[in-house]
Order: structure tokens, then sequence, then C-alpha cells
């Protein structure tokens, strides 16, 4: 199966094979860090239990707990925006940090991307957004990088 490399404008972007393909890659790559987070907190653990100078390794697994409260509750569920509503095509730029989206009614969103993504994203200038809710919560997605990037719309 050949999946494209850009989402589909036509239909629920939920039902596109884009968005099913990175939401796979994206399940799979949580996967393997909940496996991670899960034997680093069997190894601190042990080390609570079998350590001679207990107060280290607890200290370090409340620290392991507060981190996992914290990243659970920073997770914004993508499936929910993304279940009514259809990518829309859009050019794009970077200007001081934020991705400033091109049309009709111009927008200027903030997100999260590594350098590498950014310059990637700069040389193409097009995206595929779908409508920010009421809360100004978007998501965006680039061609030829699998990955679908939770945005939050900002004021000019």
């Amino acid at each position: 199966m050949v999946v494209p490399n850009r989402p589909s404008t036509e239909g629920s972007a939920l039902d596109d094979e884009w968005t099913r393909h990175c939401l796979e890659i994206a399940s799979r790559r949580a996967f393997g860090w909940v496996v991670l987070g899960v034997l680093a907190f069997v190894g601190q653990l042990l080390l609570v239990f079998l350590a001679p100078v207990p107060d280290v390794p607890v200290v370090l697994l409340a620290f392991s707990t507060v981190v996992l409260l914290a990243a659970l509750r920073r997770r914004r569920p993508a499936a929910r925006l993304l279940a009514d509503r259809e990518w829309h095509y859009v050019r794009i730029h970077w200007r001081h940090g934020l991705l400033v989206v091109h049309g009709e009614r111009p927008l200027v969103l903030d997100i999260t991307a590594g350098p590498l993504v950014r310059g990637r994203i700069s040389r193409h200038r097009r995206a595929w957004l779908v409508p920010p809710d009421r809360a100004g919560n978007t998501v965006v997605t680039f061609r030829g990088i699998p990955h679908l990037f939770p945005a939050q719309t900002r004021r000019r």
C-alpha cells in the first residue's frame, strides 16, 4: 500500500489516509516511550527497596511521577479536532518563531517544531490545516513530514 505524502482536502480529516498514517506513527512512537517509562519506573522502584541510602531513589521516584502526571495532562487530543472538519491547503511563512497562515482570514499559529522541521517547512511554504475550534486549537501538517502538529492561534 502506497501512502500519499500529503493529506486530501476532501472529506473528514480523520478519515484521510495521510492522517491515519500519521496517527499510526505517533501511536507506535508513544508506545515506545511508554515502555521506556515503565522500565525506568520499575528500575527506580527496585532502587528504593535495594539501595542502602533510600533518600535519593525516593526523590527520583517522586520526580518521575510528577513528570509523568504533567506529561499526561499536557496532551491535546487531535482526534477531536479532526473528526468533523476537513483539511485546508494554505500558504505559510515563519515570522518571529510563529507560523503565519496566508488567506482570506490570516492566522498566526504557535507551533512546536524542531529546527530541521522548520527548515523543511520554510522551503515548501505550504501546509494543510484544520480550521481552529472556539478555543483556538488546530492541527497542522506539512507535505512529506508524517506528523500532526497541534497548534494554538495567537493574536497578531
